[in-house]
């Protein structure tokens, strides 16, 4: 059966899954293109901006005068906040640094 994973992978790689292929279970970002690789799937720059434009949306919806519907506002916008944040030059440099401690240790 690992044979067949190898292959599956393998196959993934090929076709455009990069290095995350290798390893499903892991999460990676690529500072030099803001893409997130994650799951087996890869989320791009305008993925994210897709994402906040549609958390963006769904908070305007949010009647703040009603508790449950504020508490979906408050996670809307930490959402919206999380994806500003890993699109930020300083965060990426950051994330970048780390990753090099990573490899190097």
């Amino acid at each position: 059966m690992a044979d067949r994973s190898d292959l599956i992978h393998q196959l993934a790689a090929s076709m455009g899954a990069g290095t995350n292929a290798s390893s499903p279970a892991t999460s990676r970002f690529d500072h030099s293109t803001g893409t997130l690789y994650c799951d087996g799937m890869t989320i791009s720059a305008s993925v994210a901006e897709q994402a906040i434009k549609h958390f963006s949306a769904e908070k305007s919806k949010c009647n703040l005068h009603d508790p449950a519907s504020r508490q979906m506002a408050l996670i809307y916008q930490c959402a919206i906040e999380a994806i500003h944040m890993v699109q930020n030059p300083k965060v990426k440099a950051f994330l970048k640094d780390e990753i090099g401690k990573e490899l190097s240790s």
